[in-house]
């Protein structure tokens, strides 16, 4: 019986271990599993409001000195790009639309956060070879697209 016991507990150990799980997938895998995603106003707004959050945690996280402007200048044309597709596609008021961002924001920081911080404590790293990382790169050409 202990040894039966022993061998449950090395396996579980082991096994827990290499478990890498994180809350939310890459926005490139996303973007390419929801290939109508230019199309949709929900999913249009979902990328938006991921790299609206991405953007809050770097800024976070990096507390950039030399260019602080930059990644709250690429939250805010996220998070306005998002508010105006609401407004005209969903037909909904500012405030709604603005209240919606913001909650739904709020609640994908909270993984960024978690993940971020998980990958910190294994790595020494919070946005590299992760998903939070490839966000960023991806959102960057979402910035770069808006005018």
């Amino acid at each position: 019986m202990k040894k039966l016991f022993s061998t449950l507990i090395v396996l579980f150990l082991l096994f827990s271990g290499n478990v890498n799980a994180q809350s939310m997938i890459p926005l490139k895998q996303y973007v390419k599993e929801n290939k109508q995603y230019s199309k949709d106003p929900i999913t249009q707004t979902y990328v938006l409001k991921r790299c609206s959050a991405a953007y809050i945690y770097a800024s976070a996280i990096t507390k950039d000195k030399l260019n602080p402007g930059n990644l709250l200048s690429a939250f805010q044309k996220t998070f306005n790009f998002a508010k105006t597709i609401l407004m005209k596609k969903m037909k909904w008021s500012e405030e709604v639309a603005e209240k919606s961002l913001e909650t739904d924001i709020d609640n994908m920081m909270k993984f960024y956060e978690k993940d971020g911080n998980e990958s910190f404590a294994k790595t020494g790293m919070y946005m590299m070879d992760n998903y939070i990382g490839e966000d960023l790169k991806f959102c960057k050409s979402i910035v770069e697209s808006i005018k």
